[in-house]
């Protein structure tokens, strides 16, 4: 139903609107959002509040946050160790998918650090 599209090109708001508006004309009787359009109106939550997101595209709040939330959850960081590296002899970037971003120079709790970041 999406056309095809690179890994990080994401339909906008009217595109996906138009997206389900033709598919309501051609589903069947209660049948459930396909994960394509879930996914891609998840990925519209980083420019668009849930509220503008649910009113565009006529869809349940909870429903979209709940979906947004599992998102950010798989989105959480994992701890790696680097054998044979002092945490004062690197530095390390890390990023968020809103694009907020974080530098840390060494000789700190670096977990810590991140653990506040991603809160």
């Amino acid at each position: 139903m999406l056309p095809a599209r690179t890994k990080k090109e994401h339909p906008t708001l009217e595109q996906l609107k138009t997206l389900f508006e033709q598919w309501r004309k051609e589903r069947k009787h209660r049948d459930p959002i396909p994960p394509l359009l879930w996914n891609a109106a998840v990925s519209l939550s980083n420019q668009y509040s849930l509220h503008e997101i649910c009113t565009c595209l006529r869809l349940n709040y909870n429903d979209l946050k709940t979906r947004t939330k599992k998102r950010s959850e798989c989105n959480t960081p994992a701890f790696i160790e680097l054998p044979g590296i002092s945490s004062d002899e690197c530095t390390i970037e890390i990023e968020k998918p809103t694009g907020e971003r974080m530098r840390i120079k060494g000789g700190c709790n670096v977990r810590e650090l991140v653990r506040e970041f991603f809160s």
